[in-house]
């Protein structure tokens, strides 16, 4: 008698395990294990157990039939040797930032720059983004915080949020852009580029200042109308200062010439400038206007200065040129140009457009053009479309309430 084990090979041997169960080779088998009577002799055949199994204990009873409820719905997952199914991507903050908001600038900092731009066409009408690609990219760069990690490792990226009250993720919102305040600093620079006569980088800096605006967030009512008076003021040194450059450039060989310069130099005087640039605006009229020997409308220049009470060398020097032009109140050029009858001015064209006469007005920065500039871009903000139909700007949560 040989003791063997389930773990050895019949032919060679080899080790076996200490959980591999003993079996003795010459030790009979019994009970379910035995050998039923095959009946192998010649000439017989083998007899098949015909009962029905009744009253059989013995056995592993593995595969009898159970009934089932037929309402059960169980998900077969199937298995493969070696596969590995990974987790759902989630959810990013930045695009999180885009889901919550229905800010622009909310959706520039998370990346969003296509869902950025439908919003700036359907609220203020932006058609050409090209001024905005630097200012976009200023937006995108202030989304996310930089974290550097350990060497040969890549850094790590954080999204300061601006609601840090908001404990669920969900609800998260970038940090603001730009604030008010920061504007209205830029425009105390924009203010001291036009006293030093430096027209053209005012004008860049009141432009930088009015495509900045649609991009801010601001929490009351009273600092969203700031904003849009922000915008205003913007507006109307953008379009005196380029008429003032373009009156510079024009020439002055003929009456004719003269006559376009008096009247640019007169229209500069209608927009609504500080104070003190105001005066330089009347100072220069009434300096055209007396050479052009139009006595009459220098005077009333004269007036309007007096009135705003300049130094008393500048009022001093204006009630002497009004005591000349009294003498002889005529205009010996006739101008387009009637300060008695309203007007606003074509931001295009630089011509008056009296009241009750047709006007269309570009929906971000709302300067007024004749109805033939309709459907092109702005002279001023050189990025929204004159005439159309926008919902108007969205700077504020109270306007989506």
């Amino acid at each position: 008698r040989v003791a063997i084990t389930a773990g050895d090979k019949v032919a060679g041997g080899g080790p076996t395990s200490a959980l591999d169960a003993e079996v003795d080779v010459d030790v009979e088998v019994e009970g379910a294990w035995g050998d039923e009577d095959l009946q192998l002799e010649e000439g017989s055949e083998p007899e098949f157990d015909k009962s029905d199994g009744e009253g059989s204990a013995a056995g592993w009873d593995v595969d009898e039939d159970l009934e089932l409820p037929p309402d059960l719905d169980i998900a077969v997952t199937a298995v493969t040797g070696g596969s590995y199914n990974p987790p759902a991507i989630g959810t990013s903050t930045a695009k999180r930032w885009a889901d919550n908001s229905q800010f622009a600038v909310d959706h520039l900092m998370g990346g969003s720059v296509d869902s950025a731009m439908r919003l700036l066409d359907d609220q203020v009408g932006v058609v050409d983004f090209n001024p905005y690609k630097s200012l976009f990219m200023q937006v995108m760069g202030r989304g996310a915080v930089c974290l550097p990690g350990i060497p040969c490792q890549a850094p790590v990226f954080a999204y300061p949020p601006r609601n840090l009250n908001e404990n669920a993720p969900k609800n998260a919102l970038p940090r603001k852009f730009i604030k008010l305040t920061e504007l209205v600093e830029q425009l105390q620079v924009g203010y001291q580029l036009t006293t030093q006569g430096k027209f053209g980088d005012a004008a860049v800096k009141f432009h930088s200042i009015l495509l900045s605006v649609p991009l801010l967030i601001v929490d009351t009512k009273e600092e969203m109308n700031e904003a849009i008076q922000l915008m205003g003021i913007c507006r109307e040194y953008i379009l005196g200062l380029q008429m003032e450059l373009a009156r510079k450039e024009l020439p002055r060989r003929t009456v004719d010439d003269q006559i376009r310069i008096c009247e640019l130099a007169a229209y500069f005087t209608h927009c609504n400038l500080q104070p003190m640039h105001l005066m330089l605006t009347l100072r220069t009229a009434v300096s055209l206007f007396y050479k052009m020997k139009n006595f009459k409308t220098a005077a009333s220049f004269a007036r309007r200065l007096i009135d705003l009470g300049p130094k008393p060398d500048i009022a001093t020097q204006m009630r002497k040129i009004l005591a000349a032009c009294e003498k002889n109140p005529t205009d010996e050029h006739k101008l387009q140009y009637d300060q008695h009858n309203p007007f606003v001015l074509c931001a295009k064209t630089y011509q008056p457009i009296y009241r009750g006469k047709a006007v269309e007005r570009c929906p971000l920065c709302s300067v007024n053009y004749t109805p033939e500039c309709k459907g092109q871009i702005c002279t001023v903000c050189k990025v929204a479309e004159v005439g159309k139909e926008c919902i108007g700007l969205r700077i504020c949560p109270n306007q989506f309430r």
